[in-house]
């Protein structure tokens, strides 16, 4: 089995205190408050609502642009938290937090993208779900007793690595340090994406030079406008070298690893608006099919029930070194089972990438050598890059 780290939110606090390090950090009992407030906040409702919402600590009340102070701050307890979340926005719009007395208190809201630092923030993404985020860098996921932790000692399986090394194209000109290309990472991208719009969905992936893949039934073909997201990864690869383009790519979104905001120029903007267009059409029943040249095949693809050639395969775990066979009674639903058996069924390499609706990702690749191995899953997205 694959190994859950359970614990209360107390523990999950601790676990962060002693994870976490830098300037302007909250003491362990400041800590253990805003983990407690925000976990509880998270399973409130709001106008019929489930709530999601971003707390920042910011002990320092010097002035800051980005800030939008509250006159009177007010009392951070669960309940008033949850009255203000439908005020915060994703990784725009946080409540600062700060220490008054014995107490925390709300006392700004913290426009994130003008801000000049990025502070330890802890997002609630569903109910007794949070994200912990130091610098603009996830570092910790807390998911209903489940306490994952990224950086240091804690190293997570990379999802774009190992879709590279499924394909020999990919694999041939991966960048030499990460061992991703550049095209692993956009799909891979495109999956978080997904996941982001909060629907479940796969993504199929075959060579650049397949057929039709077998067992498949494409509802909606793709015929003008299918290499739309290739021709903007040319054009956004187009004017660097091969060692600069993952950079390049990381850049697309508004906001670096190091938490800092970057003016993006016509290439990246259109490069993320074909991510994010493509990214929708997941959402449409069964699978959307991509090649290793970014090609569009179709959406609305199908995994035709039939008898898989073999039902056993490795299922490997993102955060720790579990790694044991496994057959596709293991999974709930029908997602999971149909993108291996997808990977089962080719004649040669294949992958899949399964997004589920509670917010999981799992990687699926059969290799040049035929075996078939599971990455994942991955909570919320952690860690998958």
């Amino acid at each position: 089995m694959i190994e859950e780290r359970l614990g209360s939110p107390d523990q999950f606090a601790d676990a962060l205190g002693a994870h976490l390090d830098g300037p302007g950090l909250p003491s362990a009992r400041e800590l253990r408050l805003l983990v407690q407030i925000a976990f509880f906040a998270s399973l409130n409702e709001e106008e019929g609502q489930r709530l999601a919402f971003t707390m920042a600590w910011m002990n320092d009340v010097s002035a800051d642009r980005a800030v939008f102070a509250i006159a009177r701050p007010v009392h951070a307890t669960p309940k008033n938290v949850a009255k203000l979340a439908p005020a915060t926005a994703r990784d725009a719009t946080a409540m600062a937090v700060r220490r008054e007395g014995d107490d925390l208190v709300v006392w700004a809201l913290l426009q994130q993208n003008e801000a000049q630092e990025q502070p330890l923030t802890i997002r609630a993404l569903a109910p007794g779900v949070l994200r912990v985020e130091l610098g603009g860098i996830p570092r910790a996921l807390y998911t209903r007793g489940e306490i994952l932790l990224l950086g240091g000692a804690h190293e997570v399986k990379s999802s774009a690595r190992r879709l590279t090394a499924a394909f020999k194209c990919w694999s041939k000109s991966a960048d030499a340090t990460t061992r991703v290309d550049p095209r692993a990472a956009i799909v891979t991208r495109i999956a978080a994406r997904a996941l982001e719009h909060g629907h479940g969905g796969m993504i199929l992936i075959v060579p650049a030079e397949a057929r039709e893949p077998a067992g498949v039934r494409v509802h909606y073909a793709v015929g003008a406008g299918c290499d739309v997201l290739a021709q903007r990864y040319a054009e956004l690869v187009a004017s660097v070298t091969a060692d600069e383009r993952l950079a390049r790519i990381a850049t697309t979104r508004a906001r670096s690893a190091d938490g800092h905001v970057h003016v993006r120029d016509a290439a990246q903007l259109r490069a993320d608006d074909a991510v994010d267009f493509v990214a929708r059409l997941t959402a449409i029943d069964n699978a959307l099919l991509l090649d290793t040249d970014l090609r569009v095949r179709g959406f609305g693809v199908q995994v035709v029930e039939a008898d898989a050639p073999q039902h056993s395969f490795e299922h490997v775990s993102p955060y720790s070194d579990d790694v044991h066979i496994d057959d596709l009674s293991t999974f709930k639903g029908t997602r999971h089972p149909a993108g291996v058996i997808f990977c089962l069924r080719q004649p040669g390499e294949a992958a899949a990438i399964i997004a589920s609706q509670d917010g999981r990702l799992s990687l699926a690749v059969k290799d040049a050598r035929g075996a078939v191995e599971v990455l994942g899953s991955y909570e919320r997205a952690f860690g998958w890059r």
